[in-house]
């Protein structure tokens, strides 16, 4: 049995029966939905698959020609969504409660990797979305977003269904790789890279009144903006903070710019490992 939730708890699920190998996902669909470097899911069959509570709470966006997932409106979680044929759910790995056991796994869709993420594993790798037993052949090929006339000093991006669009105008202050709950259970993912700009660095050109705005009750400031449609995540003011805080998933642009560090070590998925040489920090950043 393996059980999930979403950040505020509204929405909780359980799966039962086999679940596939955990697949890390580098598609630009997958980043921008979950504003993650890459997504991690597991999958079970249908008639394996519970909704706890709060499936009301959940809505849903089909991305491509039957693939739809699901989202909490309230908090923008990843939430489990179906693959084309409705026989399979999806469930995103940063989302589980407990151990499902699961380990390794597989990176799909390495093609279309952003260009600030490394991968430091040895896990297979594949470029698009492989063929083979198990595999659900039916999915589509899922291809990076180019944008054409970059403009230097400036980063353009955007939610998964395209309604929101926004320039980020300044070099970010500082990039981390944050490994705390809280933002694994946002993201649904092993974890979150966002960068921080000061608060004018960011204009929204189109869709800012899509945005919805969750704070965490209980904590100090943690909270994240996403789009009402697709559930995709978009930079938070942080009016406090006096910040801007930028996932890089949903990025259309890629820039050079790196991770400075891993947070929150201390609170890392357990079926996730770090490979790379960058610094680690059991707590927040120094």
């Amino acid at each position: 049995m393996a059980q999930g939730s979403c950040l505020c708890g509204a929405v909780t699920w359980k799966a039962s029966g086999e679940l596939t190998p955990p697949s890390h996902c580098h598609c630009s669909m997958c980043r921008k939905a979950n504003g993650a470097p890459f997504v991690t899911f597991t999958s079970c069959a249908v008639e394996d698959f519970e909704w706890i509570s709060g499936e009301k709470n959940v809505e849903r966006y089909e991305s491509s020609p039957g693939l739809v997932r699901g989202f909490c409106k309230t908090c923008g979680s990843s939430v489990p969504g179906t693959t084309p044929g409705n026989n399979r759910v999806f469930m995103p790995l940063g989302c589980m409660d407990e151990s499902t056991g699961l380990s390794d796994g597989r990176h799909l869709f390495v093609g279309s990797k952003a260009t600030w993420h490394t991968i430091a594993d040895d896990l297979k790798q594949h470029e698009t979305y492989p063929s083979g037993p198990g595999m659900h052949s039916e999915l589509p090929v899922f291809e990076s977003i180019v944008l054409d006339d970059p403009t230097p000093g400036i980063l353009r991006g955007s939610c998964l269904c395209g309604q929101i669009k926004y320039e980020v105008k300044e070099p970010f202050t500082v990039i981390h790789n944050c490994h705390c709950s809280r933002c694994r259970k946002a993201r649904g993912a092993a974890h979150a890279t966002n960068g921080f700009v000061p608060l004018d660095a960011v204009r929204f050109l189109e869709g800012e009144d899509l945005i919805v705005n969750f704070k965490l009750p209980g904590a100090k400031s943690f909270g994240q903006a996403f789009c009402s449609n697709c559930g995709s995540a978009v930079p938070r003011i942080n009016k406090e903070a006096k910040v801007v805080g930028v996932p890089l998933g949903p990025l259309d642009d890629m820039t050079d710019a790196k991770p400075k560090d891993h947070i929150f070590v201390g609170s890392m998925a357990n079926w996730y490992s770090i490979e790379d040489d960058i610094v680690q920090l059991k707590e927040g950043s120094v």
